[in-house]
């Protein structure tokens, strides 16, 4: 089901530290309402690409924007296996923590679902419960790269997963 291959990120759900509280939050194409602390809400979207090389080696690249402001670029090398059903993405050096998902298919979506994080010798370091990755496979719709400049958010074309799942 994964391999090597380009895919289009179409959201992505993990844990991030926002006003000092650490939560889970998914960002999407189509926008993720948020509220601050000062109870203001906010809309957060992403584009993204995960590009899987054969040897191991991947990129991942990310631009998020808040509020349809210039996007935020996470573009970052990591590595890549599958283990049996399980997929594993670590850093760049392959020498890090790897989180490792379980793969399952859904439409022509590929749904990444957390399951534990691992140290660089397989221990375990902790719960990757409620992290999610979802996945097309191909570039990004329209072929259009990333613009690190003037990207901003864009219409979807259909229903978020995240409401049908």
């Amino acid at each position: 089901m994964l391999g090597v291959g380009h895919y289009q990120v179409e959201s992505i759900r993990s844990r991030a530290t926002l006003d000092g509280v650490e939560r889970i939050i998914e960002i999407s194409e189509s926008g993720t309402r948020m509220l601050d602390a000062a109870g203001a809400e906010h809309v957060l979207t992403e584009r993204g690409a995960l590009t899987l090389v054969q040897g191991g080696s991947c990129r991942l690249a990310l631009a998020v924007s808040v509020d349809g402001e210039e996007p935020g670029i996470s573009d970052r090398s990591c590595s890549w296996e599958v283990k049996e059903d399980v997929f594993l993405l670590g850093d760049g050096r392959g020498e890090g923590a790897r989180t490792a998902y379980k793969v399952r298919k859904i439409g022509e979506r590929l749904v990444l679902d957390g399951l534990r994080d691992l140290g660089p010798r397989g221990e375990d370091l902790g719960d990757a419960s409620g992290e999610r990755i979802v996945l097309l496979r191909g570039p990004m719709r329209g072929s259009q790269p990333v613009d690190r400049v003037t990207e901003q958010s864009r219409h979807s074309d259909g229903p978020t997963l995240t409401q049908e799942l």
